[in-house]
C-alpha cells in the first residue's frame, strides 16, 4: 500500500510538470480534470489522466482530453529522478501538436458564437 501512495504523489508531481510544460513553454491554456473551473478563461482544454505502472519508477501515462474522444497520449514516464521526472514531462510532442489544434479549434468555435451575438465577447455564459 506505500507504493500506491508513492505512485499517486509521482503522478501528482508528473501532472504538474507537464501542465507547467504546456503553458509555460508551448502557451496552451491546460488544467487537469479534477481541478477548479475557471468560469472567465475560454478555450481551457482539459486534461484527464490514467497510469500505468510497470515498475516502481516506470510507468506509462494515458493522457486525454475532455471533448476529444478520438485522441489519447501515451507519454512515458521515468520517476527515478527529478531530472528524469521533468525530462519525461518535457517529450509530450504528440500532446502539444493536438491541444495546439484542439485549442485553435475552440477558439473559431468561440469566435463563431460571439459573432452569431448568441454570447456577447467577454461575457460569462453564466452572466
Amino acid at each position: 500500500m506505500a507504493g500506491n501512495g508513492k505512485h499517486k504523489q509521482l503522478e501528482r508531481e508528473f501532472e504538474d510538470l507537464l501542465l507547467d510544460v504546456l503553458d509555460q513553454d508551448y502557451d496552451l491554456a491546460v488544467r487537469r480534470h479534477d481541478d477548479a473551473l475557471e468560469r472567465r478563461r475560454r478555450d481551457l482544454a482539459t486534461l484527464s489522466f490514467s497510469y500505468r505502472w510497470s515498475g516502481p519508477r516506470e510507468a506509462r501515462a494515458v493522457v486525454r482530453v475532455d471533448g476529444a474522444r478520438e485522441f489519447k497520449a501515451i507519454l512515458p514516464v521515468d520517476a527515478s529522478s527529478p531530472e528524469e521526472l521533468r525530462r519525461s514531462a518535457e517529450d509530450c510532442e504528440s500532446l502539444v501538436l493536438f491541444l495546439s489544434e484542439h485549442l485553435e479549434r475552440k477558439r473559431g468555435e468561440s469566435v463563431a458564437v460571439a459573432a452569431s451575438g448568441q454570447l456577447a465577447w467577454g461575457q460569462r455564459e453564466d452572466d
